[in-house]
């Protein structure tokens, strides 16, 4: 009997591999919690959107302006719920509105309660707020 020796060989890297890594990375930054709503009687996806992208929607709340505050917390819940953005073409056809930003005040039935939860929940993604118990990750 001959012992074999253990040979390690290489795997001969790929763009495909290359690519893979940078899709996993992408995967592995992505933070996800999940709210869960009495509108829709269960668990809406929020994702963390780039920090910028954040800021840009802040900037266009002025100070005690109710109805920039309210198109604010529409925008970013259109944002960070794939659940509107992903399908907000059929929604809109739908509920026969013409602006997707409008979705997320239609379908959480203006429950301006649950439309804070799910902001507070962005805002924790950037260290701006507390997350309540209604919060799974």
């Amino acid at each position: 009997m001959t012992k074999k020796a253990n040979k390690t060989v290489a795997k001969k890297i790929t763009l495909e591999d290359l690519m893979a890594k940078k899709l996993q990375k992408n995967i592995d930054k992505i933070e996800v919690k999940m709210y869960n709503s009495k509108e829709f009687g269960g668990e809406i996806q929020v994702i963390k959107i780039p920090l910028k992208k954040y800021m840009g929607l802040m900037n266009d709340v002025e100070d005690g302006d109710m109805e920039d505050n309210l198109d604010f917390m529409s925008e970013v819940i259109f944002e960070c719920c794939p659940i509107f953005k992903e399908n907000s073409k059929k929604l809109m056809e739908t509920f026969e509105v013409e602006d997707a930003l409008e979705l997320p005040l239609i379908l959480l039935n203006d429950n301006m309660g649950e439309m804070n939860e799910i902001c507070e929940i962005v805002n924790s993604f950037y260290g701006l707020g507390k997350v309540k118990g209604k919060v799974k990750n």
